[in-house]
């Protein structure tokens, strides 16, 4: 069995529960200075011990969440940080950076009103009980920088209440809570000959925006690894983007995209197996105490399928 090792406990700090006082630059990159104060709150929790931190801000006065998802990647031993709104439901651009001297900064391409620009986070004055945050842009390759948004974080004891806000999707509200999974998979994923080889892990599920993100943790002792699962909905399309995180990797792989439709979710993507080009499929059955997942893949543009991954799901809590 495999024994966990701590990679880093660099966010550790944000788990739980915060009120959290933002100051945001109302035009940015326009010389103009008005400020806007106002108040929210944030939840964090850390994920592969750790190495991966998901929080999610609520903001009252405007109606809607965002969100931080972190991951850690324990090779460059770098921080890759995505954010994501419930105004858009997209997945923006990320920033990238490390720990030094007890501040953080993170920096990454991105557009601001059609405008390629430099975009920065910069975390600082981190005790047990308070933190600070800080964004800015750069027009010209980050010789200089624009501050546009503070976050000043004070821990709170009680969870924050929900955001008064439309709900756009149930698909997932299956999922939350922690489940028993009866593996069995084919090895090797393509090609003949091959067997099938079955394995136990547990999962444990979380969900965020009032359903329109879900995440979840997967333990497999027995492969060594730890596996999550991100996932986020889009309402213009009606479509679940679906992306997996591999514990050794610490990054999002390429995602799947799809729906439900009659019971069943199906969702494909391309991406490589053994230097190989494939399409990757996954299939939902949903259920309140049992569900089950199947994974395929297609090395010829969809055509054929090949089942190389199933899990039974039963629920536990």
């Amino acid at each position: 069995m495999t024994e966990w090792t701590k990679e880093t406990g660099d966010f550790d700090f944000l788990n739980g529960h915060f009120d959290v006082v933002h100051r945001q630059l109302l035009k940015p990159l326009t010389g103009s200075d008005e400020w806007e104060e106002y108040a929210g709150t944030c939840s964090a929790r850390t994920h592969f011990d750790g190495a991966i931190s998901i929080d999610e801000m609520q903001f009252p006065t405007k109606g809607h969440y965002g969100m931080s998802l972190r991951l850690f990647d324990p090779e460059s031993k770098e921080w890759t940080i995505y954010w994501v709104n419930s105004k858009t439901y997209e997945l923006f651009p990320p920033v990238r950076g490390r720990w030094e001297g007890g501040s953080c900064w993170l920096v990454g391409e991105d557009e601001h009103e059609g405008r390629p620009i430099l975009a920065s986070y910069r975390w600082s004055d981190v005790t047990d009980t308070t933190a600070h945050w800080e964004q800015s842009f750069s027009v010209d390759g980050g010789e200089t920088w624009e501050l546009n948004w503070t976050m000043d974080f004070t821990r709170r004891d009680t969870e924050p209440p929900p955001v008064d806000a439309p709900k756009v999707t149930g698909d997932f509200d299956f999922l939350p809570g922690a489940w028993d999974l009866h593996n069995r998979r084919r090895k090797p994923a393509l090609g003949d000959p091959a067997e099938w080889y079955e394995f136990e892990s547990t999962m444990k599920v979380w969900s965020y925006f009032d359903g329109a993100v879900s995440f979840d943790e997967g333990w497999f002792p027995s492969l060594g690894f730890r596996g999550a699962t991100f996932r986020l909905y889009t309402p213009d399309s009606g479509t679940w983007s679906i992306y997996w995180i591999n514990s050794r990797r610490g990054r999002l792989e390429p995602p799947v995209v799809g729906s439900f439709s009659n019971g069943v979710g199906v969702f494909e993507g391309a991406d490589v197996w053994e230097d190989q080009p494939i399409d990757v499929r996954f299939t939902w059955t949903p259920g309140d105490r049992q569900a089950s997942w199947e994974q395929s893949f297609s090395p010829d543009g969809g055509a054929t399928w090949v089942p190389n991954w199933q899990m039974t799901h039963t629920r536990t809590s």
